[in-house]
């Protein structure tokens, strides 16, 4: 991810002053595939902060995630509280249930017409692949239990933008520039690629004709927990990251997003998904209904990683950023299918 908005040491010292801090200096992080991201050096030498611009979401959205932050880490999930500004009125239970998105920007400042959060510091390193093991992914499920837990008595999160009708759009915009509606030829597609959107245009087709009657029951869900999403330290998990994909879901969804994120060589392994399944449920047993939807909400997982992995990253023009290759979720749907919805749960030992 290159650094989108720059940020000055004036900038930085502006923003930082706001928080009560006095910054040293500001270093940029080639981190994330979405925001801009930097390191603030404090001068009192107590360290750093960490600081994001928001350079998709609007002040309403910043802040709404904000206050969700400050939610789950009061609630003893690992994630980092962002900071409160000096110049912001101490909140209240009237306050955040009269006014939740001015509440949430007693978090938030602006950059170049963009909304700043800052977090404390968190010290950490993500695991490539080759260094998951059951241990891991057993913490990972008990973590994204918590979310879930906790997350549940949150209220003003969004509905999910990646539901199957909205999946649906993104199919339809790679095959016309307007979207369905447009007669106008879309561009051409790469072979491999229009072939893939054949193949995910059949498959959301046969999700919406086998998809439960009702959505089931949901709560606060991650949405985005990969490994990158997941700071270490001395074999625990320090940090969980990114929730910029949160919204109301379904928590088996979310399992599922999880279980092919880290459980996911060449094929799923039998240890690491039931050792994720052991640690989440260890904290939140899954109810009936969310067992029975595992399949269809693992499919959808796959589904909807495929898609935007060609819409955000495929059709990038090449050497802009981060690259996360649409082949391996195409893997995992395969997988799936072959599975079958018995042969997933008597993997995940649920």
């Amino acid at each position: 991810m290159a650094i989108l908005t720059p940020l000055s040491l004036a900038d930085a010292r502006r923003i930082g002053a706001l928080y009560g801090l006095e910054i040293a200096d500001v270093r940029g992080l080639l981190a994330g595939s979405v925001n801009s991201n930097f390191a603030l050096t404090l001068a009192d030498g107590r360290g750093q902060v960490f600081l994001r611009v928001y350079e998709e979401q609007q002040l309403g959205a910043a802040s709404r995630e904000a206050r969700m932050l400050e939610h789950l880490a009061a609630g003893g999930v690992a994630t980092p509280q962002p900071l409160r500004r000096r110049d912001a009125a101490p909140s209240d239970a009237a306050s955040v249930s009269e006014g939740a998105a001015s509440e949430g920007a007693a978090f938030i400042a602006e950059h170049a017409g963009k909304p700043v959060a800052l977090f404390p510091w968190v010290g950490g390193a993500s695991l490539c692949q080759a260094r998951v093991t059951p241990d891991a992914t057993r913490r990972v499920g008990a973590a994204l239990a918590r979310v879930h837990l906790v997350g549940a008595s949150f209220e003003g999160a969004n509905a999910s933008r990646f539901d199957l009708d909205g999946l649906d759009q993104r199919l339809r915009g790679l095959r016309s520039p307007a979207g369905a509606r447009s007669t106008a030829p879309a561009p051409a597609l790469p072979p491999d690629v229009a072939a893939a959107v054949d193949e995910l245009t059949g498959r959301l087709e046969r999700i919406r004709a086998a998809a439960p009657r009702t959505p089931g029951p949901q709560t606060l869900i991650h949405g985005d927990l990969f490994r990158d999403n997941v700071l270490w330290e001395a074999g625990e998990i320090s940090a969980l990251l990114d929730f910029e994909s949160a919204s109301r879901g379904s928590a088996a969804f979310d399992l599922a997003v999880t279980m092919l994120a880290w459980c996911f060589g060449d094929d799923l392994d039998p240890d690491l998904v039931s050792a994720l399944a052991a640690g989440y449920t260890a904290v939140r047993p899954l109810s009936t209904e969310e067992r029975d939807r595992l399949f269809h909400e693992s499919v959808i997982a796959a589904l909807r990683f495929s898609i935007t992995r060609i819409t955000d990253f495929e059709l990038r023009p090449k050497g802009s950023g981060v690259y996360k290759d649409f082949r391996r979720f195409l893997a995992r749907q395969r997988t799936l299918e072959r599975l079958g919805p018995e042969g997933l749960l008597a993997l995940l030992g649920v």
